[in-house]
C-alpha cells in the first residue's frame, strides 16, 4: 500500500510538472516570455560623485534627471538619454566605501548615429583634456573611441549604430 501511494504522488507530481510544461511552452509561443519592462537603469556606486556626474553630463552631454542628498546615508544622481528610457544613476555613501575595480572589459557603449555628433563628443572630452584609451578588445579599433571615466570604468563612442 505504502509503495502505491508514493507511486501515485510520484505520477501526481510528473503530470502536474506536464502541465506546468505545457503552459509555460504556450506563454513562450504566444509571446508571453518577451521583456515589457518599459525602461531601464544601471546603478553604479561611486566615491567621486561630483566628478563622475561632471564626465558623465558636461562631458558626454547626458541629462541629470534625478538626483538626492543623504537619504539614509546616500548621495545620489541620475542621468539620462534623450527620451529618459535609459538611465544611469550613480550612488556615494556618506561614509565612503572599499568599491569593486573595473576591468577592462567592463564597457558602456554610446552609439553615434551621426558622425558630426560623435566628431563633436570626442572633440569636448579632448579640449577637457580627456584621451582616449587603447580597448583591451580589438573589436572596438577604428570605429570607435575608448575612454575612462572618473572610477576608471570604460566608455566607448561608437561611430555608427548597432544593428543585430
Amino acid at each position: 500500500m505504502k509503495k502505491l501511494v508514493i507511486t501515485m504522488a510520484s505520477a501526481t507530481a510528473l503530470a502536474f510538472a506536464a502541465s506546468c510544461t505545457q503552459q509555460l511552452d504556450k506563454q513562450i509561443s504566444n509571446g508571453n516570455n518577451k521583456m515589457k519592462a518599459v525602461q531601464f537603469r544601471i546603478a553604479r556606486p561611486t566615491n567621486n560623485l561630483d566628478e563622475v556626474v561632471k564626465f558623465y553630463n558636461q562631458m558626454l552631454g547626458m541629462e541629470i534627471i534625478g538626483k538626492f542628498e543623504d537619504h539614509l546615508g546616500y548621495d545620489g544622481v541620475m542621468l539620462g538619454m534623450p527620451d529618459k528610457t535609459y538611465h544611469l544613476e550613480f550612488t556615494q555613501q556618506a561614509e565612503k566605501a572599499p568599491l569593486p575595480e573595473p576591468t577592462k572589459e567592463n564597457l558602456l557603449v554610446f552609439y553615434y548615429d551621426n558622425e558630426d555628433d560623435y566628431k563633436r563628443a570626442n572633440e569636448r572630452l579632448k579640449n577637457a583634456g580627456i584621451g582616449g584609451v587603447e580597448p583591451e578588445n580589438p573589436y572596438w579599433k577604428d570605429k570607435s573611441v575608448t575612454y575612462e571615466d572618473p572610477d576608471g570604468w570604460r566608455v566607448v563612442l561608437f561611430n555608427g549604430v548597432y544593428n543585430p
